[in-house]
């Protein structure tokens, strides 16, 4: 069924693919995360990601495809799967310029039927992939089902609690409850990182802490951790939120059926 949340959004990515590139270009992490995977996975997560050589590990929502390519610098056999074919050539390029084999599939992440049941040891998603997807339970239900049984599940997720303040340097003020989860709809250009008003759709969800915790259980997946951890201010940040949590990890192992 067509979702037109989604494909406005894949519509926006696709025509801000290039302004992404660049951007990515210009922090130059894509050429060296391969060996210093530090550079993109954060301590928590690779205290459960280093151990990966020879396990095949699939990335939802794989965007500029940094975290990919880490993972495949571990030594792992990666899929990277993402709405934007426009960001999947880009990534596949640059995998080439690299040397790194890695399959890329162009998918909405609530709907992998491309892909076979229990094919992953890992998957791993996040880096603001939720907030562009209109149903989080079918998301993390799709993820759960291409994971093998006892397969491990990764979460990273930009904190919920950073959604709801409005743009201001002064102080934060809440710009949106934390309980609305959206649909938020806005009309930008192809910039990305920094936001603009132009022609293209783009729709937010918000979802909270628990909608996370709720809907990997519910994809049938046992939590073995939950972490929240940084606390910096970003540069593309518009709000002062130094000391509130900026990163939110769920890892789970998927139930033996």
């Amino acid at each position: 069924m067509t979702n037109l949340y989604h494909d406005a959004n894949k519509t926006r990515w696709n025509a801000g693919a290039e302004n992404w590139a660049k951007s990515a270009d210009d922090r130059g992490l894509w050429e060296r995360c391969h060996q210093e995977p530090e550079l993109v996975l954060s301590p928590y997560e690779l205290r459960h990601l280093r151990p990966i050589s020879g396990k095949r590990v699939c990335v939802l929502g794989s965007g500029d495809n940094q975290v990919v390519f880490a993972l495949a610098g571990l030594g792992a056999e990666v899929t990277s799967v993402d709405i934007s074919r426009q960001q999947l050539d880009f990534a596949s390029k640059r995998a080439e310029q690299v040397g790194l084999a890695i399959r890329f599939i162009q998918a909405d992440v609530t709907d992998l039927s491309g892909i076979d049941s229990e094919s992953f040891d890992v998957v791993y998603t996040g880096g603001h992939v939720a907030v562009w997807v209109s149903d989080l339970e079918k998301y993390y239900l799709e993820a759960a089902r291409v994971l093998k049984s006892k397969g491990l599940f990764v979460v990273n997720e930009y904190h919920p609690f950073r959604r709801i303040w409005k743009e201001s340097r002064d102080g934060l003020i809440v710009g949106s409850s934390y309980y609305d989860r959206g649909p938020f709809e806005y009309d930008v250009s192809e910039e990305i990182l920094y936001e603009k008003p132009g022609h293209l759709k783009s729709y937010e969800f918000h979802w909270t802490v628990s909608d996370f915790i709720g809907a990997v259980m519910k994809a049938g997946c046992q939590i073995i951790e939950v972490s929240e951890f940084g606390e910096d201010l970003a540069h593309w940040e518009g709000a002062p939120m130094n000391g509130l949590p900026e990163n939110l990890l769920i890892v789970a192992k998927r139930c033996a059926r």
